[in-house]
């Protein structure tokens, strides 16, 4: 669903923001990286596969992050086995949090799950070269997200991270009901990836024509 939001996000109106998505793999890599690039901070230089994520030339539809003021970046907590987004404001160097089950799942745990995102982002983004200001050399700030419409089961956190991401992009994150008919969410999203999909008959696994 992100690559579709991201082909979107590629042909936006003036009045969207200006935003771009990693794939859920970007956190897996992140973390897997953490440890070592504490240790050692040359361990990955700007060859390395997150360094390439910046540039927009590592996801199909992707967008230079120096030209966009939003990154939405899914996280996978694989010892809960849920989602929540992190919306990466690159000129505030601020990560806002949206965890769709704050009542059940503890601030601390989720903030462990960022902080990697915290340290590491200003790294990468220092090896890039895709910002029009110089990177700080400090980590990202972060704040998680309160006053949210919020899941009541364990099941819906997926479809509330895409909602949070496309509510941010339309600049209407304010907007979003406090309730809403997920199956019905679902149901419509099914109906536009079918939609494209008829639309463009030269669709396949790794992108389209345009």
């Amino acid at each position: 669903m992100f690559y579709f939001m991201r082909m979107r996000m590629k042909f936006s109106s003036p009045n969207d923001v200006r935003a771009m998505s990693t794939d859920c793999l970007f956190d897996f890599k992140i973390r897997s990286i953490f440890d070592k690039l504490t240790k050692d901070v040359n361990a990955i230089d700007k060859h390395h596969a997150l360094a390439l994520y910046p540039t927009g030339k590592k996801l199909w539809f992707g967008s230079n992050w120096g030209e966009v003021d939003h990154v939405f970046i899914p996280i996978f907590m694989d010892k809960r086995a849920h989602w929540i987004l992190a919306d990466f404001d690159i000129s505030k160097w601020h990560l806002d949090v949206y965890n769709s089950y704050f009542k059940t799942i503890r601030d601390v745990v989720v903030l462990a799950a960022v902080d990697p995102l915290c340290y590491i982002l200003p790294h990468i983004l220092r090896l890039s070269s895709v910002l029009k200001f110089t990177a700080p050399d400090r980590p990202l700030t972060c704040r998680l997200c309160k006053d949210i419409p919020h899941q009541t089961n364990g099941g819906d956190c997926g479809i509330f991270v895409i909602k949070y991401a496309e509510y941010i992009y339309q600049n209407k994150i304010m907007e979003m009901p406090k309730e809403f008919d997920t199956h019905m969410a679902r149901y419509n999203m099914a109906v536009q990836l079918y939609k494209y999909a008829i639309e463009q008959p030269d669709l396949t696994l790794l992108g389209t024509s345009k």
